[in-house]
């Protein structure tokens, strides 16, 4: 039995020569660029491809218009004459504002914007009256209007149209009959003065 335990003596060298000789720490050499690098880059190219796919209309192109903080654009003031702006093209014509212009600026609480508003139309050969008579062929409608304005224009039949659509005439876009056969500027909100009146209410509606 002695003899049996000695014969297995062997097995265990043998054992213990298969394991791997300890490696000094100092002496692993140091791994290539190329193989750590590019498999980096390789997952940086996949993930920003996946991001281009997955959001279509962000581009990295010069060409991309970002908004800044959200800001709206302020709105430019047009000059007779130049940049395709047309002179004299209202001429003859009656215009009555109501509402807030903030879009223009100037002036402030119930006035915000309107002088504006009036030099433009009469830089371009308008009028700008205070009230809704049968004389006017337009109410210029801004911000929270008036809702006895628009109740009488509505009434009376007179187009209601907004900055832009004026602006539209201004540079040769659409003619004085285009803006006044065109759907009214949506409003939402009525001045404070708006007590509810059933025409204005049904309007207000509609719009």
């Amino acid at each position: 039995a002695a003899a049996k335990k000695e014969a297995k003596k062997p097995a265990a060298a043998k054992k213990e020569a298969k394991k791997p000789a300890a490696v000094n720490a100092d002496e692993i050499p140091p791994l290539e660029s190329d193989d750590d690098t590019k498999p980096a880059a390789a997952a940086a190219a996949t993930s920003q491809a996946l991001v281009a796919h997955a959001n279509p209309s962000e581009s990295t192109s010069s060409t991309a218009v970002v908004p800044v903080s959200g800001k709206k654009t302020k709105f430019q003031m047009p000059r007779p004459g130049q940049n395709g702006a047309i002179s004299g093209i209202f001429d003859g014509q009656r215009f009555v504002l109501t509402g807030l212009f903030p879009e223009l600026g100037g002036g402030g609480g119930l006035n915000l914007g309107k002088d504006k508003m009036k030099a433009l139309i009469e830089n371009f050969g308008g009028r700008v009256t205070g009230s809704v008579s049968g004389k006017t062929n337009f109410v210029v409608v801004g911000k929270d209007p008036g809702a006895s304005k628009v109740g009488k224009a509505t009434a009376k039949s007179i187009p209601l149209v907004d900055l832009l659509a004026l602006n539209r005439v201004i540079h040769g876009q659409a003619t004085l009959d285009d803006i006044s056969s065109e759907p009214a500027p949506r409003i939402t909100n009525f001045s404070a003065g708006y007590k509810g009146n059933g025409l204005l209410k049904n309007t207000a509606e509609e719009w």
